[in-house]
């Protein structure tokens, strides 16, 4: 299903070149997931498309609360920080997110696969929603999608995934806290640690036997290293 909607977007990237149209825009299915194309015929990345509305959306939510989970890039949360709105840290499941929208204040969800809720419409995932919004926003603030996209700080995030036994989950998240302990660690969802250059979070997949493992690092080289470093004691306590 990815790739069919990574072809979409690159085929909708061309005629929004060839046209000189302002934006592009592609739905799954569904229509919970949207890609977004800016003027220039880049194809957002869902993380590149997270970052853009949450610098546009300053004044246009209602609400003061933006709910985010816990795998997002540090810098969503610092931009919203830094609009003067708090962030309301979820579980990474959609079901987690759109429980979270429910809640008093919050204005605005998102998700790093291109989930994007708006609770004063609706609190769900709604990419046809989300697309008005956009367009809504770009004319409020008399911008072009590819200028703020260019604006955008640049995330250094890296995956691993570890094949994990079933009955060995619960030991690795056990083994990764007892070593964190002179670290700040967030248990949202997983284990999540942060260090001088970044975080890493390990986090067990509800339907397969592997733990994933993301990191963030203040450049890509650092990202990697985390998350390697956590692959390496996963697969050293399930050895």
């Amino acid at each position: 299903m990815r790739d069919d909607l990574a072809s979409h977007a690159a085929n909708v990237a061309d005629l929004v070149r060839a046209s000189g149209s302002h934006l592009g825009a592609v739905l799954d299915p569904d229509g919970e997931r949207l890609i977004l194309i800016d003027d220039e015929g880049h194809v957002l990345s869902d993380s590149e498309a997270l970052l853009a509305l949450l610098t546009l959306l300053p004044g246009k939510i209602a609400g003061d609360r933006v709910a985010l989970p816990v795998s997002v890039s540090r810098l969503a949360g610092d931009l919203v920080r830094a609009q003067g709105a708090s962030v309301v840290v979820t579980k990474v499941t959609n079901p987690a997110l759109m429980d979270a929208a429910t809640e008093p204040g919050v204005g605005f969800a998102g998700n790093t696969a291109g989930g994007f809720i708006l609770p004063g419409f609706m609190p769900a995932f709604d990419a046809a929603a989300t697309l008005i919004k956009v367009l809504d926003l770009l004319a409020f603030h008399d911008r072009r999608l590819s200028t703020v996209v260019s604006e955008l700080p640049r995330i250094h995030m890296a995956h691993e995934v570890v094949v994990t036994p079933w009955e060995q989950k619960g030991l690795v998240m056990r083994t990764l806290v007892e070593q964190s302990k002179d670290r700040h660690v967030e248990l949202v969802d997983g284990v999540k640690v942060h260090h001088d250059v970044g975080w890493a979070l390990a986090l067990p997949d509800p339907e397969e036997p592997v733990t994933h493992v993301w990191a963030e690092g203040e450049t890509d080289a650092d990202a990697r290293r985390l998350a390697q470093e956590y692959a390496r004691r996963i697969r050293q306590i399930v050895r």
